[in-house]
């Protein structure tokens, strides 16, 4: 479970990091932000509660998404983010972890906030692969403090 724990807190860091990667266009304000992930795991029958956590966006994050996502991949994960492709309000990509799990995601996002859909399959344990769906919406709820 901890090796799961990982993956999706690498997710969603990678997730909010990748929200900043644009080729030409900056459409997120600098600004502390609200996420709140939906998971759903394949083959359990059970409702998992969502998880909602904040992030500070500086203006120099905005400027440079990429340095925020290359430094986050270093820090906390053992995963890297490939095919990435943003444009016109919509991104989507690709990753991969030395654990094995491999997952994409698509997301769309304006000014203020984003929404971003990303399916995971860790290798998993005597059950076979474990595949989830995390749906996780994000809003700016201010300035940093």
């Amino acid at each position: 479970m901890r090796s799961l724990k990982t993956v999706l807190t690498s997710a969603a860091v990678f997730f909010a990091a990748a929200t900043l990667l644009r080729a030409e266009e900056r459409t997120l304000r600098p600004g502390e932000y609200e996420m709140t992930t939906h998971m759903q795991m394949e083959g359990m029958n059970r409702e998992i509660p969502p998880s909602t956590f904040r992030h500070c966006l500086t203006a120099d994050d905005v400027k440079d998404g990429k340095r925020i996502a290359q430094g986050n991949a270093q820090k906390n994960s053992d995963c890297e983010i490939h095919d990435m492709k943003m444009s016109g309000g919509h991104g989507s990509w690709s990753m991969t972890c030395k654990s094995g799990a491999k997952g994409n995601a698509e997301m769309t996002y304006t000014g203020d906030g984003y929404e971003m859909t990303m399916n995971m399959e860790t290798p998993g344990g005597p059950h076979g692969p474990l595949k989830m769906k995390m749906h996780t919406t994000a809003k700016r709820v201010g300035d940093c403090k």
